[in-house]
């Protein structure tokens, strides 16, 4: 397995931000924009964007990025998930505590409720794949356009569909590039449903200072879900955001930064875990 494409840039405290599904390192970019003053591991994750090879289990992402960080010399850092890539950060803090700090969840996978019946759907065998390729189409030409007409009005219905749809970003992508990504979602969202069992068995082992954002329109993981996540993580806050969505990065970049730096300075200020012999 190739190791993953990361880009590391700035300097100060490591942080590193792992996208959701489908995704890619940039999705972060608003919300390392307002990060001046840290070190950010940003990458593509395996089997998206500039990461080769095919997309990974949870367990094995979770080990994935536990090399990255050993690697890149950037122990402990504060790891941030969106979506998916939130339930990586668990896996990696529980399994992996001395490379972890503090953990930022947003909008984030980590209970079986967080599973619904469309997850479900897009993991069985054959009818998942094609549902989840018009999904895809879907997700990059049809549903922003929906947005950039709803961007035009000034309607309480309007503001909910701009937050909750996505921007174009896979339209431009070629037919090679797209079934990249369509296998990779199909991967991933098989594994969700065989591994959501074992991120929430992992939550009652992270003990790292964490804060959990939820957008308080998010229909994919509902604010319900979120305030689990927080009620179950021992040192863990939540954060939930009116008038977004599931697309937190894009539409409040800012609250996300301020959990990054407050996390890290939580963490910072923490006495050292004792050590069990």
């Amino acid at each position: 397995m190739p190791p993953p494409f990361v880009a590391d840039t700035g300097r100060g405290p490591p942080v590193l931000l792992l996208h959701g599904q489908p995704g890619l390192g940039r999705d972060w970019d608003a919300v390392a924009s307002c990060l001046d003053g840290y070190r950010l591991l940003t990458p593509d994750r395996p089997g998206y964007g500039r990461s080769e090879g095919p997309a990974t289990t949870l367990e094995q992402s979770a080990e994935i990025f536990a090399d990255v960080v050993s690697e890149h010399d950037a122990a402990p850092a504060v790891v941030a998930g969106h979506s998916y890539g939130g339930a990586i950060a668990i896996l990696l803090a529980a399994r992996h505590p001395e490379l972890v700090s503090g953990l930022v969840l947003v909008a984030s996978v980590g209970r079986a409720d967080s599973i619904n019946a469309l997850d479900r759907v897009l993991a069985m065998p054959v009818v998942g794949p094609a549902f989840s390729a018009a999904g895809l189409f879907t997700l990059g030409h049809v549903l922003p356009r929906l947005r950039q007409v709803a961007g035009a009005r000034a309607h309480t219905t309007t503001a909910w569909l701009r937050a909750s749809l996505p921007d174009g970003e896979y339209a431009a992508l070629s037919p090679h590039v797209s079934q990249h990504v369509w296998r990779s979602f199909v991967v991933e969202q098989r594994t969700l449903l065989r591994e959501i069992g074992s991120v929430e068995s992992a939550l009652g082992a992270v003990h790292v200072p964490t804060v959990v954002v939820a957008g308080g329109w998010d229909f994919v993981i509902p604010p319900s879900v979120s305030a689990s996540i927080a009620a179950t993580v021992e040192d863990a806050e939540l954060l939930t955001v009116a008038g977004v969505g599931h697309f937190v990065l894009r539409d409040a970049p800012h609250v996300v930064a301020d959990a990054v730096r407050s996390v890290e300075r939580r963490a910072a200020e923490r006495p050292p875990r004792p050590v069990s012999d």
